[in-house]
């Protein structure tokens, strides 16, 4: 029973259930990039509806849960620890929390939307409108995410193993503000389909560029991690 009742216990098991939800959330997002959409590319075309009706929303269901999981139990293990850790783990934090958020606010809704007109085209109608729309601003942000898990597992593993110090404020800001242009660029898809925000005649962005690979958007994954590392090293 102590190890339910002392901080060192509750934090240990708080670790277990982030690791369990991570690498179900990680592995699902790595097989919807790399397994899924890959094959979608060169599916026939009686296959893409199955695949969208019966496969995805299963695999759907445990990739946004198992996001809410590792989100929640983050959370609890920094109230738990109360401060007083590496900006490393700040880093992998803000990366996760908005690849969480990307999650919950634009793949799940948009990848609805999918679902629901494959729905209806095996029932006999036709496509929703703004389906195609809608699958495009879903892939940005999974792409993104994709490219956001190489740096976040990174520091999430250095915050223990090779930290760099407390929380510096001029480091995190210019962390912040680079990780935020590419996170503007993850949802713009989905912002400009909303009626509402079109008013504000946003630049041109949402862009897969070398994303639209796989090689390439592993390998953003990693220029994304040597950038932020760098940051660090030179600002703390």
């Amino acid at each position: 029973m102590e190890i339910i009742t002392t901080k060192a216990g509750i934090e240990m098991l708080l670790r277990w259930g982030h690791f369990l939800g991570g690498i179900t959330w990680i592995g699902l997002l790595y097989y919807f990039n790399f397994v899924q959409t890959e094959y979608m590319k060169e599916a026939d075309a009686g296959a893409k509806p199955d695949v969208l009706r019966k496969l995805a929303p299963r695999a759907l269901w445990w990739f946004r849960w198992g996001a809410m999981a590792t989100f929640l139990t983050g959370v609890a293990i920094m109230g738990v620890r109360g401060g007083g850790m590496s900006i490393d783990i700040y880093v992998g934090a803000l990366l996760g929390t908005l690849m969480f958020l990307n999650v919950w606010l634009v793949i799940w809704p948009n990848q609805k939307i999918v679902i629901a007109s494959a729905e209806g085209v095996a029932a006999g109608g036709e496509p929703l409108p703004d389906a195609a729309d809608a699958l495009a601003a879903a892939g940005v942000a999974s792409r993104s995410n994709a490219m956001f898990s190489v740096p976040m597992l990174f520091f999430m593993g250095a915050s223990g193993h090779y930290p760099h110090g407390g929380f510096g404020v001029v480091a995190f800001l210019a962390i912040f503000l680079a990780v935020m242009v590419l996170e503007y660029n993850a949802v713009y898809k989905a912002l400009v389909r909303c009626p509402q925000c079109n008013k504000f005649k946003l630049p041109p962005a949402g862009i897969l560029g070398p994303m639209a690979s796989v090689p390439g958007v592993i390998g953003c994954g990693f220029g994304l991690t040597v950038v932020l590392f760098v940051i660090l090293e030179v600002l703390t």
